[in-house]
């Protein structure tokens, strides 16, 4: 290692893996971990902001008890910086992030939609073999209103619903239509159920936040993008609940390009 900060770096990694340190766990100081690891308070301080950086710690001010650096699980505010400095860098093109955007959430939202079909199939199974052991002693009062727990794909799904609720309110400022819209796709994707797809996507849509922010800035008839934008919305919830995974791809590459 060419630099005493990776060596802090590298001890704690090997914390988290054998799990020394965890979600929730604070850590050592800066001058405990000067000592253990025989480098500068100063090159400690360079990690932490490195760990700061990437979405693994949040450091706390002062001295009482909520100072010092405590472990966080937040993976996407790193690649969101680090892409949003490539963008404006023009290291990266936003027109190459939408891309991959499109690629992503297609295949997130249709996978989320598969996940409904299969839950539905499952229903209508249970529902019959319900019905073919009503002789059967039922003392819990099961039967068919036990066809399928709700999961949490279902959750992100309703949560999307009432934000689509939201979006559809008379005289919403734009500002607060984009928030509702990005949090809208944040719960489908979520609904597939692959978290890492989901961080991902969160970094590419933050990373372009800005530019998309200008567009709609620039937007004169404001009232016709909001309908246009909430029934595209509808369109693709709807594909999503019915179980079309190929019509809930189609209405999401077509939103969002």
């Amino acid at each position: 290692m060419n630099k005493a900060y990776e060596i802090v770096l590298a001890g704690i990694e090997c914390a988290f893996l054998d799990g020394s340190l965890t979600l929730g766990d604070r850590l050592p100081g800066e001058r405990a971990l000067a000592e253990r690891f025989a480098v500068s308070r100063s090159s400690v301080r360079e990690a932490i902001r490195i760990l700061d950086a990437v979405g693994l710690i949040r450091s706390g001010v002062g001295s009482g008890p909520g100072a010092g650096s405590v472990i966080v699980s937040e993976p996407s505010v790193g690649l969101s910086r680090a892409l949003k400095l490539h963008v404006s860098a023009r290291h990266i093109a936003p027109a190459d992030v939408l891309t991959t955007r499109v690629v992503l959430e297609s295949d997130a939202v249709a996978t989320a939609a598969e996940a409904v079909a299969a839950a539905k199939s499952a229903g209508v199974e249970k529902s019959a073999d319900a019905e073919e052991s009503t002789d059967v002693e039922d003392p819990a009062g099961v039967g068919m209103s036990a066809a399928r727990i709700p999961g949490l794909g279902d959750i992100h799904l309703k949560r999307a619903e009432e934000l689509l609720a939201r979006m559809r309110e008379p005289g919403i400022v734009k500002e607060s239509f984009h928030d509702l819209d990005a949090r809208f796709h944040r719960e489908l994707c979520a609904a597939a159920g692959n978290p890492v797809t989901d961080i991902i996507l969160a970094s590419l849509s933050s990373s372009i936040v800005d530019y998309v922010s200008s567009a709609a800035a620039a937007t004169e008839d404001w009232t016709w993008v909001q309908t246009e934008l909430t029934k595209q919305h509808a369109g693709l919830l709807d594909s999503i609940l019915a179980g079309d995974a190929d019509r809930a791809r189609r209405e999401c590459a077509a939103h969002i390009h």
